[in-house]
């Protein structure tokens, strides 16, 4: 990796929900059943789930209508998925519509490799933003033959660059408890135990601030490299303006990750 790669870093923020997961979403035929899973989800107060049974290869799973919105000034989406069975890129799709229940889908986006019963925080770029103006329903598509399967969506949201961002930071920690005992021999012993992480991101002001408190989708771009990229979702726990006479206004924020963090890699 290039040590200039940060020239091309970025901050990407899930500023529009297109959809909670916090309702159960709508069985698009036999062989499906969805339900709102309140025990097992990762943002809200639940997740939206389906289950299959023989229902063969490329099938529409279920969907959801909601009021219109507009994603022409976003270019990607951000959401938390889980399979019950492995799957490969592309096996699944995340569908977008300015009809209702996805009847011709004008984003048709492709979920990534899955690994079975593990949730994943996924980025998934959007194709043609420009005709996503009235988006009023979402769906979930399999492609591939599964078998029978569980699966589960949550907090989906359209993200975008925060304009004027000038660095971020990360900060992934891992909590170390002192475990010495009468049988160490005197020797202090310690044992890692729970992990977190938590940063923050600055730059000059554009627009209305972001709000404190808020649970967001989030994406820190090292570049401009599809895999140098740190995501999860996050709680904005700190804004910070400051102004100074040569006029120019900044803000810093400080966030808390709150689920696992997906890492960058080379």
């Amino acid at each position: 990796m290039a040590r200039l790669s940060g020239k091309a870093g970025a901050v990407h923020l899930g500023l529009q929900t297109v959809h909670a997961c916090d309702a159960a979403w709508t069985t698009a035929g036999a062989g499906r059943v969805s339900t709102l899973d309140t025990t097992d989800y990762k943002v809200g107060s639940g997740a939206a789930k389906v289950v299959t049974t023989t229902i063969g290869g490329t099938t529409l799973l279920h969907t959801i209508d909601f009021a219109a919105i507009n994603l022409a000034a976003y270019v990607a989406i951000l959401l938390w998925v889980k399979s019950s069975v492995n799957q490969s890129a592309g096996d699944c799709q995340l569908l977008l519509d300015d009809t209702s229940a996805c009847a011709s889908p004008l984003e048709s986006l492709d979920l990534p490799a899955l690994t079975a019963d593990v949730w994943k925080f996924c980025k998934l770029a959007l194709a043609n933003p420009g005709s996503d103006t009235a988006i009023i329903s979402a769906g979930i598509k399999q492609i591939t033959d599964l078998a029978d399967m569980t699966f589960r969506c949550d907090a989906i949201e359209a993200a975008k660059t925060i304009a004027g961002i000038k660095s971020w930071t990360l900060d992934q920690e891992v909590e170390v408890l002192e475990t010495t005992a009468f049988d160490s021999s005197g020797v202090r012993s310690f044992a890692p135990t729970l992990t977190g992480w938590k940063g923050s991101f600055e730059g000059f002001k554009d627009g209305a601030p972001l709000t404190i408190g808020t649970v967001i989708g989030l994406e820190l771009r090292e570049s401009a490299t599809a895999t140098q990229q740190f995501r999860g979702s996050a709680i904005i726990t700190k804004l910070n303006p400051k102004v100074d006479i040569s006029g120019l206004v900044t803000y810093a924020y400080e966030f808390q990750g709150i689920h696992g963090l997906e890492i960058a890699s080379a």
